[in-house]
């Protein structure tokens, strides 16, 4: 296995992309027929997980774009006075197929993620991450340092922040 991480590019067709399967309907039918347009419109950038092995085979991918959360949101996290909208990083999907699950291929794409966001608070101003974690990965956030906003809200997606201060890549 030859995994390696790149910037996903609308224009390619990537081998087994139709075919990726990570257990998870939703983030399924997002890569087979979402992927390529959201980021064809500039609504999110997204990075790619290929297997060289394979024929540059999917295997694993983020999404992310910079978000604005309301203050209120992060009053449980007690971060002390803030404006009424908090610019961030949002991680809008992540999945690993999973002919590949248990080789920490999603730790690799959540420490890229997490590094580009450092990056973009450097730019632009960023105050840390946010997402909706699936009910399954809230365990998988909460080791990265990660908190729940509004305690775990399973079945549901979980709203989850972790600020830049408490980034470690």
């Amino acid at each position: 296995m030859n995994v390696e991480l790149s910037l996903y590019d609308p224009a390619l067709t990537y081998t087994g992309q139709k075919q990726f399967d990570c257990e998870h309907a939703l983030i399924n039918s997002f890569v087979h027929n979402s992927l390529k347009p959201q980021v064809k419109k500039s609504l999110s950038v997204a990075y790619v997980l290929t297997d060289a092995d394979q024929g540059d085979r999917f295997v694993g991918f983020f999404t992310i774009a910079q978000h604005m959360i309301d203050v209120s949101l992060l009053s449980s996290m007690q971060l002390g006075s803030l404006p009424r909208k908090i610019p961030c990083s949002r991680l809008i999907m992540l999945g690993v197929d999973k002919r590949y699950k248990g080789q920490k291929l999603g730790s690799k794409l959540m420490k890229h993620a997490l590094t580009l966001t450092l990056s973009v608070a450097k730019q632009i101003g960023s105050f840390g991450m946010y997402l909706d974690a699936d009910p399954l990965a809230v365990d998988f956030y909460q080791k990265l340092g990660f908190a729940l906003l509004e305690g775990d809200k399973t079945p549901v997606p979980s709203p989850m922040f972790l600020p830049l201060g408490s980034i470690c890549v």
